[in-house]
Formats: structure tokens, C-alpha cells, sequence
């Protein structure tokens, strides 16, 4: 049987994206260098920025001042546009600035990585790809020792029918929020029903996405150990659209506060609602508000082996966001 072949790419995406992704669903130096779909066949780059930037809080108990605001941007580079298995580049970066007067907690902590990934091979049904990549989360620019670490995905697909795609693969990320020195399996079955409903059940994620309607867009994503994602999009008039959406983020860094081996951790839920605009297809800018709760700064070798350093207020925040594709 043969693959149709913007059909394929699409699913893969999709069956790859929700049980290989890492918490923030944009990142680029992980499985989504190479499974994330392109815009179109000619399509070079694609690139994102984000800026938030929160309302003056402070600590639970302590009282210290604390204002968050976070920088957030991703890329990804191919070398031959069309090939589905094209050698590619990809870079994330993150960078916290607190604002804070807690001695525990530094003023700037960045979390930057690049990464390589290529195609192995595509025979039949089978497409077979690896990526390889290097990062570092800190309080110092590259100037923490332990801050340093590196990441890698093997990836296997395989396309059982029109509507059906599994998919099996192994992750390792050194700086991953919850057991970073141990690769992690995963694998997911994609169900297409029809061409505005696909679901993917796999472990650890699993997935949702739906177009009930022509103008309306649901995504959810859910890790098993707790995370949820969800956006819902509306395009009220043509270039126009008001979304909201629903968001669970854990990052990790290293710092010369902490014990050997361990790590200060952050945490927040955010909801957020705004209007997204987007002139042509090759550029989208959005701008929204937004409610940050449940926010925690922790230490510990990962999450699941951490205890609470501080607890932040709940606090609202403006978020801008511009994504270019060329």
C-alpha cells in the first residue's frame, strides 16, 4: 500500500509529538526537530518568540519580593526542504528573571540547548531517525559545571494503514524535570477517525486533536505523571482568532546553592486568554493575559525526590508572542 504522503507527515508529527515531547510543547531540540510538521514543502525555518512578563508578587512566609518575568524562544533549520528525512538544527532558550530578594533563589537562570537530527533511513512503512544534542541550565551563563548536560531520541514509525500509525522510541534528556540520568521509552498509537479528529493513546502521553468546526481548534495533550496542555481556538473573522488555553510547565536547573546532584526546580499553572494574529502564513503574532498559580521554586535531584524552597504568590501576567516561517 502506498503512504500518501502529506497525510503521513502530519500523523507522524502528531503520534511523535504527544508521547515525545518535553513539558514545553515548543521545544525544538528533542523529537520535535525531527517530527514536527512543516508549513509546506519550500519551508526553511521556523522560529518563535515569547515574552511574559507577571504582576509584582512575592514568597509565601519569607514575604521577599519577587517578579517573574520569563523569555522564551525556539527554532529549527533543514538542509534539504521536501525531504522527510532532511538532516535539521534546532535551538531552544529560557530565561527566568525573578526580580526577587530571596538570597535562595538567583536573579537569572537560563536554559539554552542545540541539537542535531537526521533521517536513518525510510523503507516501506518504516522511517527510522535519531537526534543528538547538547544544553545548559544555570544560574551563570555556561559558567556552572554541573549545569551542562546532553540529549538524544532514536525514533521508530511505522505506518499500518491510512488512519493508523505506531510509533516506538527512546528518550534521554539530562536535564529532564523527573529522572534525568535514566533513558525513557515511550511508545503510541495513532487513530485517525476522520480528517478533523486524530487521538493518540501511548505512554507516557497521550493526546487530543479536533476540529469540531471549520473555525474552531482544540489540542490537549496529558502526561501520565500529571501534566496537562490544552488550547482552544476560534477564528472569529478571517486572520483573526481568540484563543485560551491551559498550561502545566516544570524546568530545572543547577545552581552552586544546591547540594551535589540536585537541582533548584521550578513550577507554575498558568491559564491564559487573547487574540492571536496572523497576516500571512508565514507570520503569527499573539498577545493574551494570563493568571499564574500554584507557582513553587524546589530543590531536589527531580521532582519526584524534592522538598519546597519557596512558595510564590498567585499572580497575573501579559504574554506576547510572535512566530515567524520561512
Amino acid at each position: 500500500m502506498l503512504i500518501r504522503p502529506t497525510y503521513a507527515r502530519s500523523a507522524f508529527a502528531i503520534l511523535f509529538a504527544s508521547f515525545l515531547l518535553a513539558t514545553r510543547a515548543q521545544a525544538q531540540t528533542g523529537a520535535a526537530l525531527l517530527v514536527k510538521p512543516w508549513s509546506n514543502a519550500s519551508q526553511l525555518f521556523d522560529g518563535s518568540g515569547d515574552a511574559y512578563f507577571f504582576n509584582n508578587g512575592y514568597t509565601h512566609k519569607t514575604n521577599n519580593e519577587f517578579r517573574l518575568d520569563e523569555y522564551e524562544s525556539t527554532g529549527r533549520f533543514r538542509v534539504l526542504p521536501g525531504n522527510e528525512i532532511s538532516p535539521r538544527v534546532g535551538y531552544d532558550f529560557l530565561m527566568l528573571d525573578s526580580h526577587t530578594s530571596d538570597a535562595r533563589i538567583p536573579r537569572i537562570l537560563t536554559d539554552e540547548s542545540i541539537a542535531f537530527g537526521t533521517g536513518l533511513f525510510k523503507h516501506d512503512n518504516w522511517i527510522g531517525a535519531v537526534t543528538l544534542g547538547v544544553g545548559y541550565a544555570g544560574d551563570k551563563a555556561f559558567g556552572e559545571g554541573d549545569g551542562w548536560y546532553v540529549k538524544s531520541d532514536l525514533i521508530l514509525a511505522k505506518q499500518i494503514n491510512d488512519t493508523d500509525f505506531l510509533a516506538i522510541a527512546l528518550d534521554y534528556n539530562g536535564n529532564r524535570p523527573y529522572y534525568p540520568d535514566i533513558p525513557f521509552p515511550g511508545f503510541g498509537y495513532s487513530h485517525r477517525f476522520d480528517p478533523k479528529l486524530t487521538v493518540v493513546l501511548g505512554a507516557p502521553f497521550s493526546s487530543v486533536s479536533w476540529k469540531p468546526i471549520d473555525r474552531l481548534d482544540i489540542e490537549a495533550e496529558y502526561d501520565l505523571l500529571s501534566d496537562l496542555k490544552a488550547d482552544i481556538s476560534y477564528e472569529f473573522i478571517k486572520h483573526w482568532s481568540v484563543y485560551t488555553g491551559f498550561d502545566y510547565r516544570r524546568e530545572a536547573f543547577h545552581t552552586p546553592f544546591e547540594e551535589r546532584d540536585h537541582r533548584l526546580l521550578f513550577v507554575q499553572r498558568r491559564v491564559e486568554a487573547g487574540i492571536r494574529f496572523k497576516p500571512t502564513e508565514n507570520i503569527r503574532l499573539g498577545i493574551g493575559i494570563g493568571y499564574g498559580f500554584f507557582g513553587q521554586f524546589r530543590t531536589g535531584f527531580d521532582f519526584d525526590k524534592s522538598h519546597p524552597v519557596a512558595y510564590l504568590s498567585d499572580e497575573p501576567y501579559l504574554h506576547g508572542g510572535l512566530q515567524i516561517r520561512f
